[in-house]
């Protein structure tokens, strides 16, 4: 796996017309068609923006580039090269988007390169946590003939449950900090 990556992606996306088919990239791959669009194409949205990967027209040259990088990543590594990407790619794009920060009052600014540095922590927390989830699943999936109908139905709605419990937990305590950190800063 490369460390750096001489291409960026300007130069990867100069070439704007050229798009490929889930099918050319899987034949260059020796892989099915639908472990591209499914499985890989999960973990190559985890590097880039979607709508930088793909539009009507079919996949991008940034995406069939990316394609070529993961069909080279181990099971085991998979993350490491989520994370290895994102650092090598997403300079080329973060700014996207984003008001030029002179045009606005320093605080303003200090704000808002706060928040973008804290998602993109948590956007790399989540990539982990989706990748060790993906896993599982796929763990999951060769044991799962073992269980009956009843059975996976009470582990779904267990899990539904839970979900259900940790996003409202979540949220809590989002809705706690914003509200103590806003109570401080009136003074209050």
């Amino acid at each position: 796996m490369n460390s750096t990556n001489p291409r960026t992606v300007a130069d990867i996306q100069s070439h704007t017309s050229v798009h490929y088919s889930a099918q050319e990239i899987a034949q260059t791959h020796n892989v099915a068609e639908s472990t591209v669009r499914t499985r890989w194409f999960d973990w190559v949205i985890k590097v880039a923006p979607a709508e930088l990967l793909k539009d009507d027209r079919g996949y991008t040259e940034l995406a069939r580039t990316l394609f070529s990088e993961f069909a080279e990543v181990k099971l085991c590594n998979r993350k490491a090269w989520v994370t290895d990407a994102k650092a090598r790619y997403a300079h080329e794009w973060e700014s996207a988007g984003v008001i030029e920060g002179e045009l606005m009052p320093d605080s303003v600014s200090s704000a808002l390169a706060l928040r973008q540095t804290q998602n993109g922590i948590m956007q790399q927390s989540i990539a982990e946590e989706l990748a060790d989830l993906e896993d599982f699943v796929d763990q999951l999936a060769v044991t799962e003939a073992d269980f009956s109908d009843a059975e996976l139905a009470s582990f779904q709605a267990t899990g539904q449950r839970r979900g259900i419990m940790r996003y409202k937990l979540e949220l809590q305590a989002e809705m706690d900090t914003y509200g103590h950190l806003k109570q401080r800063r009136m003074g209050g």
